[in-house]
């Protein structure tokens, strides 16, 4: 049996639906983050917007538990941590090079050259007043700081 419903129902239907929605983005703070990628499903690299530092990074954290098992801070401009509040963690050897490759690797975004380049435009776009000014080499390539050999 098929239940009609009349146009004041659906209109309620989709407003209640809506209004709903709204609530859960809001409670999900999808607007705090510019969300650069992620790295084998596992890992989310992400810039916060309006970050008051004056510090360029990128935050990693675990794709499973958004963060709380495990989240890290990068600088943008050299290859080192930036630890601050409880974004200490560390990256082993292999997630250095994991993380290395991904900043590297080609962007979906074609008007950027890798995510690096996509990262910096991310944090000069929605943070602080500091800004990321990338290096080129001779080719106009952007030169991306050897994250194998985190330090910090």
């Amino acid at each position: 049996m098929v239940k009609r419903i009349t146009e004041k129902q659906l209109k309620m239907i989709i407003k209640e639906s809506v209004e709903k929605a709204r609530g859960e983005i809001r409670s999900a703070r999808l607007d705090e983050m510019a969300r650069v990628g992620f790295i084998d499903g596992a890992y989310e690299v992400y810039v916060w917007t309006d970050d008051p530092g004056n510090i360029p990074h990128v935050h990693v954290r675990d794709t499973n538990s958004r963060g709380k098992n495990y989240e890290t801070c990068i600088k943008l401009e050299t290859n080192e941590y930036f630890p601050h509040g409880h974004y200490n963690d560390r990256m082993n050897s292999s997630m250095r090079k994991v993380f290395n490759d991904f900043m590297n690797a080609p962007c979906h975004n074609r008007r950027y050259q890798n995510y690096y380049d996509f990262a910096v435009d991310m944090w000069n776009s929605n943070s602080s007043s500091a800004t990321v000014n990338p290096r080129y080499d001779a080719n106009g390539d952007i030169i991306v700081p050897d994250y194998t050999t985190l330090n910090g």
